[in-house]
């Protein structure tokens, strides 16, 4: 049976490489794990020590702590690393200038099931927005959809709209 490798797995063995000396930014969540069920923000330290400097997360927390629906979730630190933690489910839904400020590049591991119901696409869409006024590089890791990807249904309309834009369901997680 031939093996999947996640975008954090192949980040892990060689796309890492592509930060060079980039200061770091990370969106990521509880579920945000490689083939060996490490976290993002460790396999991301372990490979580049060091250059971890932000951890964002979004709807439900960095950690899924807030699983009530609609409960935003307030900015805090990560005692492992000792890095802040900010919300982009809280007073803002996008990295602020002052956020972005301390990194170089955002690294985005979020899972999702492929469809437009879930808030992850949009906040990727505000963070690539963002990113973008700041001049800061977005490297996205996706993953296969795990309801199969095999079709993209629905339509696209908007592209600014939270929970997130059409289609319905699309091949990979966050594309």
């Amino acid at each position: 049976m031939s093996r999947v490798a996640t975008g954090l797995d192949v980040f892990r063995e060689e796309s890492w490489k592509q930060c060079g000396k980039l200061r770091l930014g990370l969106l990521s969540n509880q579920a945000s794990l490689d083939s060996r069920c490490a976290a993002a923000k460790s396999v991301i330290s372990e490979v580049l020590p060091g250059r971890l400097k932000a951890l964002f997360g979004p709807q439900h927390g960095f950690g899924g702590e807030d699983q009530d629906n609609m409960i935003e979730t307030g900015h805090s630190r990560d005692r492992e690393l000792n890095l802040p933690v900010f919300s982009l489910y809280s007073e803002v839904r996008e990295p602020s200038p002052e956020m972005l400020d301390l990194i170089d590049g955002l690294v985005v591991d979020l899972q999702d099931v492929g469809t437009r119901v879930y808030t992850f696409a949009s906040t990727l869409l505000g963070c690539m927005k963002a990113a973008g006024r700041s001049g800061k590089k977005v490297l996205v890791l996706d993953r296969p959809n795990p309801l199969g990807g095999h079709e993209v249904e629905g339509n696209f309309s908007s592209l600014s709209s939270i929970p997130s834009w059409d289609p319905t369901a699309f091949p990979c997680v966050m594309v």
